[in-house]
């Protein structure tokens, strides 16, 4: 399962305790916090806790990334489709195939749902913990399959 954050709520399910920490700590299910480019740099901006996190994710085979050649493409693609300013969180998603969404910026919401945009599968916002705690229960997003355990 793949899971990309927006920086915007950075600080709420980085930056701290909570269930997001949790679930990428967690030794099953290969979780990812997918990040890269424009968002990575956003991201280790946001902190020096959330930068350490990203350290100790990349050490742990946590963090997933992208070619930053094939994001600016498709970011070029995106950048007319979008209503949001966050054309490079999209590209990543479309590029990785991560398919959850961390964020509370509606435009990029709106943009994240759009068909035209997120496709095969469609997009998922986590926003709330208790109410959107299943999405980070996936056992295959992005790419990364795992084998389903009782």
């Amino acid at each position: 399962m793949c899971l990309i954050v927006d920086a915007n709520v950075a600080a709420r399910f980085l930056a701290q305790p909570g269930a997001v920490i949790d679930w990428l700590s967690r030794e099953r299910g290969n979780p990812r916090l997918v990040a890269a480019g424009k968002l990575r740099k956003e991201l280790a901006n946001s902190g020096d806790t959330v930068r350490r996190l990203l350290v100790r994710l990349e050490q742990m085979g946590r963090l997933r990334s992208a070619e930053p050649e094939r994001i600016r493409q498709e970011e070029q693609r995106l950048r007319a489709m979008c209503a949001s300013n966050d054309p490079h969180v999209l590209a990543l998603a479309v590029i990785s195939g991560a398919r959850t969404l961390a964020t509370d910026d509606g435009d990029l919401i709106r943009d994240f749902k759009n068909k035209a945009i997120i496709d095969c599968p469609r997009g998922s916002i986590y926003r709330d913990p208790e109410a959107h705690g299943h999405l980070l229960r996936h056992t295959f997003s992005c790419g990364i399959g795992t084998r389903r355990t009782r």
